[in-house]
C-alpha cells in the first residue's frame, strides 16, 4: 500500500519493523531521526494482517538514508560494501587499460577516430572517487622493477594534454 494511504496505526507497526530490523546497524539514532528518515523516504509498505514491513529495496533505501544521519559518527576509513570496492577495482583496471592505450595514441595522434580517442582520454583521466575507495580498499605493495601504476596515474593529464595539443585541440596549443 502507499504511505501516502497508511493509517497511523500502520505507520507506526512500519517503524517498529523498520528500527528492528535495523537497530543493530544503528543502536545511537534518537526515535526523531528513525521517524524523519521514513517521512522523508515514504517507501509503499507491505501489510499481511497485523505486521506492516518494507520490501528489500527500500529497506536497503532506508538504510542508506539513516546511514547519512549527522547524528552518526564518521567512520575513519569509511567502511564501503563489497559493491562499490568491486566498481572502483573496475574504473582503476578500465584507467590502467587506458594509459596503456594512449601510448599507442601519442605515438599517432590523428590515427583513431574521435569516439576512440574521447573514449581512452576520458578513462585515461580516472575518477577521483573510484581511485579514493580502491586506495582504502586494495592497499598497494610495492613491486621491485615495475613502475608504479599510482605515479603512472598521476601523469595521465600531462600526457593527455600533450595528445591534445598534438591534435591541434582548441585550448591546448
Amino acid at each position: 500500500m502507499p504511505y501516502a494511504e497508511a493509517t497511523p496505526l500502520q505507520i507506526s507497526r512500519a517503524l517498529t519493523y523498520v528500527m528492528a530490523e535495523l537497530a543493530q546497524h544503528f543502536p545511537t539514532l534518537s526515535f526523531t531521526s528513525w521517524t524523519d528518515a521514513l517521512f522523508q523516504q515514504q517507501p509503499d509498505l507491505w501489510v499481511e494482517g497485523q505486521e506492516v514491513f518494507l520490501d528489500e529495496d527500500d529497506l536497503t533505501r532506508l538504510t542508506q538514508r539513516l546511514a547519512a544521519s549527522p547524528e552518526l559518527p564518521q567512520l575513519s576509513p569509511p567502511i564501503y560494501p563489497d559493491y562499490a570496492c568491486y566498481l572502483a577495482k573496475r574504473l582503476v583496471n578500465y584507467q590502467d587499460q587506458a594509459l596503456h592505450a594512449l601510448t599507442e595514441i601519442e605515438a599517432d595522434p590523428h590515427a583513431f577516430g574521435y569516439s576512440v580517442y574521447a573514449l581512452i582520454l576520458d578513462l585515461a583521466g580516472g575518477n577521483g572517487i573510484a581511485q579514493k575507495v580502491y586506495r582504502v580498499t586494495h592497499p598497494q605493495q610495492p613491486r621491485p622493477g615495475r613502475p608504479d601504476p599510482a605515479a603512472e596515474r598521476q601523469l595521465a593529464s600531462a600526457r593527455i594534454a600533450a595528445v591534445r595539443r598534438a591534435r591541434g585541440e582548441l585550448g591546448y596549443r
